[in-house]
């Protein structure tokens, strides 16, 4: 059975009971007549965060984006500028970019580095800030490490690297009554968060949107927040975390709800189907998948499934629809291994098919000192590939041509204030 979480009087403490599962009121066999157009999850949502939901709801090209664009290579990686392997070989940059959240603390010896977190902020923020002023959107995605003897220590955050987190223990009040072992930690981290979002604004003073993706990829066991969590404790986790953002104050977050391979039958045989841990529509904005090709031959059938069922869930639930990480690994499959991948197995399936045109945005992986996802000049017809496909004019870029956080009928002709 699933549950159905019951508010306290204290904002963000859930109480876990036995019930359905929370897909709130929305009835998929009913909705599909009628064209709703997705607005913020939050009531309080700032006027500039309903216009990027509604610059994602409309039609106008499929918005190209990249974690790490230009704070990573195959040379660096961290949160200090870098040159732009997108860009070197791009018609433009990308138009969303990417970051992740525990660069902002990456020499800690834990996730609940709160100080060490606070002291990296800075680098974050400017690098929203620039972003406002080009247009172009940003996601935050948080890799929430285990524990480490010592700070050089390799990251790791399979479950048996921390037997200590499990998602229940992160609850201020468990299934059964008693305070989760890390809701204090987890809830003093969560402050920082709102606290830091508060501190992105733009040279006019608003506060600047960006997107959240936390406990991404949890059909899969290879992270400790994965689906070896009863999905009740992960959907009360996910509400307790969004309320207590909301309640210090950050009204300018898009939550992003983040499946592993949605339709991969062996996953979803093993408790990883994705509807299971859906918190709710009061909870989410943007329901995306990622997808990697092993090249192995099975990640067009794969990606098509995807694209076709997280479509219509997604415009099922009034939510925006998108592709948050897809990728082939040129570093380890050779730059040779499929030509076209960019045009013809990532993009078009996106711009030609109904279920792809569903779709708000797609965002590559990252180029870095040990994986590659974006040719360079010299990489021969894929990197020829990739920028035919930067010049596809159905494609939205960092090219001036449309202010992302603008109101829509304003957005076209470049950023504004």
């Amino acid at each position: 059975m699933g549950a159905i979480l019951l508010m306290g009087a204290i904002v963000g403490q859930p109480i876990l009971t036995a019930c359905s599962p929370v897909h709130d009121e929305v009835d998929p066999t009913t909705t599909a007549a009628v064209a709703v157009v997705p607005t913020p999850s939050d009531p309080a949502a700032s006027g500039v965060t309903r216009n990027v939901m509604a610059q994602l709801a409309a039609p106008g090209g499929l918005i190209l984006g990249q974690e790490e664009e230009d704070v990573s290579s195959v040379r660096v990686n961290g949160l200090d500028r870098t040159s732009s392997d997108f860009a070197t070989l791009g018609s433009a940059p990308p138009a969303l970019v990417s970051y992740e959240l525990s660069h902002l603390h990456k020499a800690s010896k834990t996730m609940f580095d709160r100080e060490a977190f606070r002291g990296g902020a800075s680098k974050l923020r400017e690098l929203v800030r620039e972003k406002r002023r080009r247009g172009v959107l940003v996601s935050l995605v948080w890799h929430m490490r285990c524990p480490k003897a010592s700070a050089s220590d390799p990251d790791r955050y399979r479950p048996d690297d921390c037997p200590a987190y499990k998602l229940e223990e992160f609850l201020p009040r468990k299934q059964n009554g008693q305070v989760g072992a890390l809701s204090g930690e987890w809830h003093a981290m969560l402050d920082e968060l709102a606290a830091m979002l508060a501190t992105f604004v733009d040279d006019a003073g608003k506060t600047i949107p960006v997107q959240l993706r936390p406990f991404h990829e949890f059909t899969g066991d290879w992270f400790w927040w994965g689906r070896q969590n009863d999905p009740r404790t992960y959907r009360a986790v996910w509400i307790d975390m969004v309320e207590r953002v909301r309640a210090r104050g950050a009204h300018q977050a898009l939550w992003v709800f983040c499946p592993d391979k949605p339709t991969d039958a062996w996953q979803v045989s093993r408790g990883g189907d994705f509807e299971a841990y859906y918190p709710g529509d009061r909870h989410v904005d943007v329901i995306g998948f990622d997808r990697y090709d092993a090249h192995d031959g099975t990640f067009a059938a794969g990606y098509a499934a995807d694209l076709l069922r997280i479509g219509a869930f997604a415009e099922a639930h009034h939510k925006i629809a998108a592709v948050t990480e897809v990728g082939l690994d040129l570093g380890r499959h050779g730059v040779g291994a499929d030509p076209s991948w960019f045009t013809r197995a990532m993009a078009a399936p996106l711009l030609e098919t109904p279920a792809g045109r569903r779709f708000s945005y797609v965002a590559l992986w990252r180029n870095a000192p040990w994986e590659k996802y974006v040719p360079e000049p010299g990489d021969g017809a894929v990197a020829e590939d990739f920028r035919t496909m930067t010049r596809d004019p159905r494609l939205v870029l960092d090219d001036d041509r449309r202010d992302l956080y603008a109101p829509v009928a304003a957005s076209s002709g470049g950023p504004s204030g």
